[in-house]
């Protein structure tokens, strides 16, 4: 069983291929948490307590967080193996190796032509 995330990428990868040859396309992700009411880089743990703005569109995106080009679903599964090792985990009550955050996958994809 495959999760929705890797089931929405092969979907999308999918998609592309079927294109004709001179549709490109440019596929950015970010991975980021919030842990303690801060917002913290998941591919760049320097980065923490990165801050929310609004675009002319009022659409919300955190400012300063990493966003990687990539090129297939393998590139997309690293990406997302990377940022869940970054993660902040505890122990809880109920679960040994919890995490006490909220992770964000945000994946944008652009017709260039």
């Amino acid at each position: 069983w495959q999760g929705i995330i890797p089931r929405i990428v092969e979907d999308i990868f999918n998609y592309i291929y079927s294109m004709e040859e001179n549709v490109e396309f440019h596929i950015k992700v970010s991975y980021f948490e919030i842990y303690m009411e801060k917002i913290r880089d998941l591919l760049d743990t320097t980065k923490t307590n990165l801050p929310i703005h609004e675009d002319k569109f009022r659409v919300p995106y955190v400012k300063g967080v990493t966003e990687r080009f990539v090129g297939s679903p393998e590139e997309i599964m690293d990406v997302i193996g990377e940022g869940k090792s970054n993660r902040a985990v505890s122990v809880t009550n109920m679960n040994e190796h919890g995490s006490r955050s909220h992770s964000v996958f945000q994946l944008s994809i652009s017709q260039v032509n």
